[in-house]
């Protein structure tokens, strides 16, 4: 029989797109990922309209391919744009290398333009799911590198099977942390506030933040506290937002989370964003990340953004390195009208894991 190619209907292939999930990233295997709880609140509890867009193949009813989207919006040269976030993009092992990946993009980016969708953008880490993407119009402006902090080296060194060296290692580590810490100076008349996702209208002056942050980078995600609030909703997530003020202003903040990413326990950083003029005061953020990690037995501390802003937040000064890992950022032009050259500009973003699905 032939493949079909069409919008995807939750009420009678849910049950099957849960297991091509677990098929396509068995990863997320014991994790709260997997359950139909949380593709609910993913595809279909966002405050946009509509909430998601998701297509399918299909052999003889069997569901091979799925390919789907999360509207979000950027302000784009202060210009409000519909985007579409590609995640959980897959196909069955055994519809590999058939061309279905191919032609379930094809076919999913076609009505996604239909849809009024300025661009999509996607975050992959696998490189052998990149060629897939270049067939269907896919481009790779830049890559957005993970930056790590070891808090401590035991559970990395048994991961490697080396735990007899922690007993020297972990001393010395102990140390050079020490001295960075020593070395980042307060702040004058900056004060630091801890809150959790349930706490996000309580946070006065946040949209102004964030619409300041607009005024200042070109390319930006609306994170209005509906957003927000959504985006911190996933079922058995719970997060920490650390807000720093100067005379009551919020000049920065950052969102974070313990994760494990391959048996090590860590504490990913969601988004860290400051003012200009304030990029000092990311010693206050790190630290205090820093503080939150310990308290929550992590022992690395994970970071994606671009190499720029690494560098504008000191990252190196503060013990942040760059780790082998680098997550592609992927961009498919639906719209003519805005210019390629621009929406390419790596300078032009300011990029980190709130813009995609992860953590």
């Amino acid at each position: 029989m032939e493949i079909k190619f069409e919008k995807f209907d939750k009420n009678t292939l849910l049950d099957q797109q849960r297991k091509l999930f677990i098929e396509c990233f068995p990863e997320n295997i014991g994790t709260s990922v997997i359950s139909n709880e949380h593709y609910l609140w993913k595809f279909h509890s966002s405050p946009e309209n509509p909430q998601s867009y998701e297509y399918v193949a299909t052999l003889n009813n069997n569901l091979i391919g799925y390919y789907a989207v999360i509207p979000y919006k950027y302000k784009v040269n202060d210009v409000n744009v519909k985007v579409g976030m590609a995640c959980d993009l897959m196909t069955g092992v055994e519809a590999r290398g058939k061309g279905v990946f191919t032609c379930l993009g094809q076919f999913s980016l076609g009505e996604l333009k239909k849809s009024g969708i300025s661009f999509t953008t996607g975050f992959p880490i696998r490189l052998e799911v990149i060629p897939g993407h270049k067939k269907v119009g896919w481009s790779i402006p830049f890559k957005l590198p993970m930056y790590g902090k070891f808090i401590s080296l035991s559970s990395y060194l048994a991961n490697k099977s080396l735990s007899k060296f922690s007993i020297f290692l972990n001393p010395i580590l102990k140390f050079w942390n020490t001295i960075i810490d020593i070395s980042r100076f307060n702040s004058k008349n900056i004060t630091i506030e801890h809150y959790s996702e349930k706490d996000i209208e309580l946070m006065n002056g946040l949209e102004l933040f964030i619409n300041n942050l607009s005024s200042e980078i070109p390319i930006y995600l609306v994170k209005d506290l509906n957003f927000i609030k959504w985006r911190l909703g996933a079922p058995q997530k719970t997060y920490n937002i650390i807000v720093l003020r100067k005379s009551n202003q919020i000049i920065g903040y950052s969102i974070s989370r313990k994760v494990i990413k391959e048996n090590v326990q860590c504490y990913g950083i969601l988004d860290l964003a400051i003012l200009k003029g304030f990029e000092n005061t990311s010693k206050i953020l790190l630290r205090e990340n820093e503080k939150l990690a310990k308290k929550n037995n992590a022992e690395l501390i994970l970071i994606m953004i671009g190499k720029n802003w690494a560098k504008k937040f000191n990252f190196i000064r503060n013990g942040y390195l760059k780790t082998p890992y680098n997550f592609s950022f992927i961009i498919n032009k639906l719209n003519d009208a805005i210019d390629q050259e621009f929406l390419f500009n790596e300078n032009n973003w300011h990029l980190m894991w709130i813009d995609s699905d992860d953590l």
